[in-house]
């Protein structure tokens, strides 16, 4: 299991080495007459694009001189490009943040090759919601329950990078529970997914977002169009009582930890970072920005036309998790690397 001994000095050690410093620093928390820039990592029509839109169109007037807030979308290797990209690129100077799949805060953990960011370094300024991931098919393809999952009829789900949860998840039904489902890659995103699941060219999908999905296809779950096999989460939504959990299916406690490990990141749901050493005074600027945004009253009577779930988290709360995340046993964490291959 997750490892639960991390104390709250060794939090707090983790969080100082992951805050910028302000040695040197010519920066200031006022961006009057500037431009901020929301990098989402997929293409238009997903959940992570709608979350990314409505905070652009509410974000600029919590902040400090009250920027220009502009949402841009750069996919690629299912959003890995924008997580590179905000680690690496991106100027320090808080006008540059990304949001991308939340799967990929645990990509360096497993050693994923591509995964060029030290998760405990960049700047987490907060999630708008947490996840709860589902694996979803076509109804009339005749799969829509675990034990067809399980099954020898053929099952074709499609994916984006091997980093991000779409195609994690299904692998993990090949490799820990002997799924003969296929992978189809080379997918943009959630919503390119579901135009191919409509056109029959694959069966589903796993690693969905439950909230994102009930904001941009609800037509078709109203239809029963979409059914929902199993949820890829550690506890069952409460909106989904009748759908089982997958780490209640795993055979041994070697698996459910690796579970968790593998599931783990999905408490940040679409998690927003910004650059590593970003100034604090930009930090906490943007964390403040963000919160106030949250609880913004025009912001969530906007999310509820939207049909936008709002749930919270704090950039702080974040940063703590993910240093829990990171003391995770090596053991453990070999077997969650083995089951995602």
């Amino acid at each position: 299991m997750l490892a639960k001994s991390i104390t709250k000095t060794a939090l707090t050690l983790l969080g100082l080495l992951a805050a910028p410093s302000l040695a040197g620093v010519a920066y200031s928390a006022d961006f009057s007459g500037k431009t901020m820039e929301i990098l989402i990592g997929f293409a238009p029509g997903g959940g992570h694009d709608a979350h990314a839109r409505a905070l652009a169109s509410f974000y600029g007037k919590n902040l400090p001189g009250n920027p220009i807030v502009v949402a841009r979308n750069m996919p690629g290797a299912g959003s890995l490009l924008v997580l590179n990209h905000i680690a690496s690129v991106a100027p320090a100077n808080g006008l540059a943040i990304g949001t991308f799949d939340p799967q990929l805060l645990i990509a360096p953990l497993l050693g994923h090759q591509n995964a060029r960011y030290d998760v405990n370094k960049l700047i987490w300024i907060g999630s708008i919601v947490d996840g709860t991931n589902v694996c979803i098919t076509w109804t009339q393809s005749g799969i829509t329950t675990w034990e067809d999952l399980m099954s020898d009829k053929r099952i074709n789900f499609g994916s984006t990078g091997p980093a991000a949860a779409l195609y994690q998840h299904t692998a993990i039904l090949r490799n820990m529970f002997g799924s003969k489902v296929r992978m189809v890659s080379g997918y943009t995103g959630t919503a390119d997914v579901r135009l191919a699941m409509e056109r029959s060219e694959i069966t589903g999908n796993c690693g969905d977002n439950w909230t994102s999905l009930k904001g941009t296809a609800a037509d078709l779950i109203a239809e029963g169009k979409i059914s929902i096999p199993v949820q890829f989460a550690t506890r069952k939504h409460p909106e989904l009582p009748d759908v089982p959990v997958v780490i209640d299916q795993a055979g041994s406690e070697t698996d459910k930890a690796a579970l968790r490990v593998l599931l783990g990141g999905q408490a940040t749901g679409r998690p927003y970072a910004a650059a590593p050493n970003t100034p604090a005074d930009i930090v906490g600027a943007l964390r403040e920005g963000f919160d106030k945004t949250m609880a913004d009253p025009e912001f969530q009577q906007f999310a509820t036309k939207m049909r936008l779930d709002l749930n919270p988290v704090k950039g702080s709360e974040m940063q703590r998790l993910l240093a829990d995340l990171y003391q995770t046993p090596a053991a453990v964490v070999e077997r969650a690397r083995a089951v995602i291959k």
